[in-house]
């Protein structure tokens, strides 16, 4: 009898600890990552992901698939994003948009910092602002000068209303106290085309769009709008070498649905970075017109939210309001 009972004990002890061990969680990544890219493929940001993605996919043993959704200046892809399950299987590519879409949207269907987490800052990209052969003025300073000569008649093309390239013109406007009017375009390409027909005077776009042009004579960079010079073009200046204090780029990183397991989003923050600290890797988007910007989650986060703040004061100077 006692021997009976010895026996069932150890069996049930047995199921018991299969119950257990099932009931853990399984470890992750244990199938593909989906990589949101709220833009068309062959873009920028595009090849970016496809960089980052290949990397993420053979540190984690798993498949990264990036998934194209462009429209509505990155909102259709945020909003799948943000609207997944937070299970770290889908995560977003974001960029500057996420900060200037809460002010130039009256209504967005998702909070930016309360439905999304920041997972690491990748990277970062300068805009360029750029001329037609034909335009008078070769400098910032030769811009100014014209500008103000004829307020309001000399205009820019960019990529949309609330783009990058906008706010990144309307800051300028606001910092050099110059009125330079805009003409939307569809995207950066359109711009770089009609700057070379000369039948655009003007165009702020990525700055990897416009060096080909440049260096082939097409068409001429005046500025670009980072802090410092691009090793992709050195010898362009800065805007705020001549508007001291301007400064405007381009930022891309990776965020993931509110409530994904801080364990996943620490693993993948921990990759992500060391993927883009790589020398191979950051090599490869240095020579695409990237700059590198590693910063963990939380300096992410308190960036994110400097920016929304920061970029809804030129939105509303500018009166810009776009209803996507």
């Amino acid at each position: 009898m006692a021997e009976l009972r010895k026996r069932l004990l150890a069996g049930a002890f047995v199921m018991c600890t299969a119950a257990a061990v099932h009931a853990q969680p399984s470890a992750y990544p244990e199938r593909p990552i989906r990589m949101v890219v709220p833009f068309a493929a062959g873009g920028a940001i595009d090849v970016l992901g496809r960089v980052v993605g290949q990397e993420l996919a053979q540190k984690l043993g798993q498949a990264v698939i990036i998934d194209n959704r462009p429209g509505g200046g990155t909102i259709l892809g945020t909003e799948i994003v943000a609207r997944s399950p937070a299970d770290g299987y889908t995560v977003l590519l974001g960029n500057i948009a996420l900060a200037i879409n809460p002010a130039v949207k009256s209504k967005l269907p998702y909070d930016t910092l309360k439905d999304l987490t920041p997972v690491a800052l990748l990277a970062t990209q300068s805009f360029a602002i750029a001329a037609g052969t034909a335009f008078p003025a070769s400098s910032v300073p030769e811009l100014i000068a014209l500008a103000k000569k004829s307020p309001g008649k000399i205009v820019y093309g960019m990529a949309g209303v609330g783009s990058g390239g906008h706010i990144a013109a309307e800051l300028f406007n606001s910092m050099a106290k110059i009125d330079l009017g805009h003409v939307g375009y569809k995207g950066g390409a359109q711009v770089v085309i009609d700057l070379i027909a000369n039948q655009l005077p003007l165009g702020v776009t990525g700055l990897p769009n416009v060096v080909p042009h440049m260096k082939a004579g097409r068409l001429k960079v005046l500025a670009i709008t980072d802090s410092k010079r691009s090793p992709l073009a050195p010898e362009v200046p800065t805007a705020g070498e001549a508007v001291p204090g301007y400064e405007f780029s381009n930022w891309f990183g990776i965020l993931a649905p509110r409530g994904t397991p801080s364990a996943i989003v620490t693993l993948l923050e921990k990759n992500l970075l060391a993927i883009i600290r790589a020398p191979e890797t950051s090599q490869k988007l240095l020579n695409g017109g990237f700059g590198i910007l590693d910063k963990p989650s939380q300096a992410f986060t308190a960036m994110l939210a400097e920016n929304i703040s920061r970029y809804s004061k030129v939105v509303k100077e500018a009166r810009i309001q776009v209803d996507f």
